[in-house]
């Protein structure tokens, strides 16, 4: 038998040959290691290891022998992902939802894998409409590093990007790790980057998981739940209370989630009094996410409720809607200021998170690029690409004359115009 452990998300064990590294000799089983045993890689016991598949465990075993003695870059891991999400997303170099794409197009009832619902046509908007945006250059000003570190919910964090809520490992992701393996790389990859990192919730799996993955990870993390009946997000959300999570949220927009219908699991539309009850429900702040227009931006900033997320849930439930940049400035030219404002939509540099910022965000959420690295390096990768979007953002800062945030705002970008003759 194979397995990986699902804390680190990086060493795997094959029981026929042993681990001269931990004194395992060859055929020994898992119920034989020595209760003192603990994984070289991160330090957790046995109990964290999980079997796999053998085409997944040939995958992360060679990315294991190849990181003990020479660092890899975010290539290396991207090549690993391309390889375990083979037929559902090609890793390619811009994430854009085209046509052409592997992940696109019309699935008639089977998993939409990394696309988009129906025709990915809400997807590929949110790529279109972020890009209609161009950054205006502006470089003649004395020269000062950027201020990039944010205030939200109370903690202090490095740079204005965080994981967007991310789950669904059988259902969507070729089922090639554990789904706490998963989240574990989403969460402790954003802490060790100096930001936080969100994980959502799916039917397959026990619908606490995320909930209680953050409470192991010290509560530093947001644990994002479908909107399940009234009385069962209660539960969850005083669970995450009682694991002192830094704020907790509900995905609306997860009312319309095929996976969850598929699996008799029932989701629902919430009204404004639903919205009220949750708030009120716990101390902790609550992040409404699946805002799409100013009207229901208005009723989350009148619920209470501790953040507005803007998102269509990456083009995913709804097709052929608007994109994430249509309707940002709107809400924000509404709540701005009154209530934090996070907005996903394919964000995918240091560039894009510069424009998401001038249009009206408070911080920016990257959905499917952390996805991947989870899967493929679990902590390791998901740091790799904070920091490779902050690198990005902090250039990105300089070249248009931004000292700190609040220089982020519309005068730094422009709108394409298209040009007739």
């Amino acid at each position: 038998m194979k397995y990986i452990c699902t804390y680190c998300n990086i060493y795997a064990y094959d029981e026929n040959k042993g681990d001269p590294e931990t004194n395992l000799d060859p055929d020994t089983s898992l119920d034989e290691f020595p209760d003192s045993w603990l994984c070289p890689v991160c330090g957790m016991p046995k109990e964290y290891l999980q079997e796999v598949r053998d085409d997944i465990f040939s995958l992360k075993m060679t990315a294991y022998s190849e990181t003990q003695h020479e660092s890899k870059d975010l290539n290396y891991y991207r090549s690993i992902a391309r390889k375990m999400l083979t037929g559902i997303c090609g890793e390619y170099s811009v994430c854009d939802g085209q046509p052409d794409r592997i992940c696109t197009g019309q699935k008639f009832g089977a998993p939409i894998g990394f696309g988009g619902a129906g025709q990915g046509k809400t997807f590929e908007a949110n790529y279109n409409t972020l890009q209609d945006y161009k950054l205006r250059m502006c470089v003649i000003k004395a020269h000062h590093e950027p201020e990039m570190s944010v205030s939200i919910f109370g903690k202090k964090i490095a740079l204005p990007v965080m994981g967007a809520s991310l789950s669904g490992v059988k259902t969507s992701m070729n089922d090639v790790v554990p789904e706490d393996a998963f989240y574990r790389g989403l969460l402790k990859g954003a802490m060790a980057s100096g930001s936080i990192g969100l994980v959502g919730n799916t039917p397959y799996s026990p619908d606490d998981l995320g909930v209680n993955i953050v409470g192991e990870n010290k509560g530093w993390g947001i644990p994002i739940l479908k909107p399940q009946s009234q009385e069962r997000l209660i539960q969850l959300m005083q669970l995450a209370e009682k694991l002192n999570v830094i704020a907790v949220g509900v995905d609306l927009e997860g009312a319309g989630s095929t996976i969850w219908d598929n699996s008799k699991k029932p989701v629902y539309r919430k009204s404004e009094n639903d919205l009220i009850e949750l708030v009120d429900s716990t101390e902790k702040p609550v992040i409404f996410k699946g805002i799409m227009s100013k009207e229901d931006s208005v009723k989350v900033l009148d619920s209470g409720a501790g953040a507005c997320y803007v998102s269509n849930h990456g083009g995913r439930v709804l097709d052929g809607g608007q994109g994430m940049a249509e309707v940002l400035p709107e809400i924000a030219n509404e709540i701005s200021g009154k209530i934090p404002i996070l907005a996903d939509g394919a964000v995918r540099t240091g560039f894009d998170v510069l424009k998401v910022l001038a249009l009206g965000a408070d911080v920016a959420m990257i959905g499917r690029p952390l996805a991947r690295l989870s899967l493929a390096g679990g902590e390791v990768a998901v740091k790799m690409y904070y920091k490779y979007v902050k690198d990005d953002l902090r250039r990105a800062m300089i070249l248009t004359g931004c000292n700190n945030l609040e220089d982020a705002n519309m005068g730094i970008i422009t709108r394409s115009q298209l040009i007739t003759i």
